[in-house]
């Protein structure tokens, strides 16, 4: 299986990988940052060509978003997915997930603490960080981030491709449209139209 990614993301991805015993033949893909270690933690290879990735989907067509940006992670899916490669989730243990009605897309990264209730909808290539929580009837649209300890309150809609800042708050009801940001610690008392960012308490364009 490959990450794509070898940033910090990545990493705290393998800590996940490593409480599900998930390790083996575990390789990261990095074509942008020169990294002076051929490894990581002197056991996982960083491949750094298209061909070398090339050959390890050939071995494994698995693959996960180690990134967090949602363009970067939307571009990096489309690539592999083009190249007969299959996104993957990763769902940390410690993660709290809702046994009713939650629907969760492929390749998304659900991480230590996350909770999720009930009546949801996740869509593909998703990452929700470190201790964020979802409630009840909210929708998630595709490749969006949300950031640690941010929390999305009942009966929210978050667009495509947006991402909200860590230790956010998105209040009941609220629609945030997409390829939107919203900035870190913002309360989001009112809908957001797509493609601005927003800031404060209450969040303003």
């Amino acid at each position: 299986m490959i990450i794509l990614g070898a940033g910090g993301h990545a990493r705290e991805i393998i800590g996940v990988l490593s409480e599900l015993e998930e390790l083996e033949n575990l390789c990261l893909y990095d074509d942008v940052t020169p990294h002076p270690q051929a490894t990581l933690y002197d056991r996982f290879p960083i491949l750094a060509t298209k061909a070398a990735a090339a050959e390890a989907l050939a071995k494994d067509p698995r693959f996960l978003l180690g990134v967090g940006k949602p363009a970067l992670r939307k571009k990096l899916s489309d690539d592999f997915k083009s190249r007969g490669g299959r996104l993957t989730s990763v769902i940390s243990p410690f993660a709290r997930i809702g046994r009713f009605n939650v629907s969760l897309g492929d390749g998304l990264n659900i991480m230590t603490g996350a909770v999720l209730t009930s009546d949801i909808v996740i869509g593909e290539g998703t990452l929700i960080h470190i201790n964020v929580t979802v409630h009840h009837d909210c929708i998630i649209g595709d490749y969006c981030e949300l950031s640690p300890g941010c929390h999305i309150l009942g009966k929210a809609e978050i667009g495509h491709l947006t991402s909200i800042g860590s230790g956010a708050v998105v209040l009941p009801g609220v629609k945030v449209g997409s390829r939107v940001i919203v900035g870190a610690g913002a309360v989001v008392t009112s809908n957001i139209p797509d493609g601005v960012t927003v800031k404060g308490v209450p969040a303003k364009i």
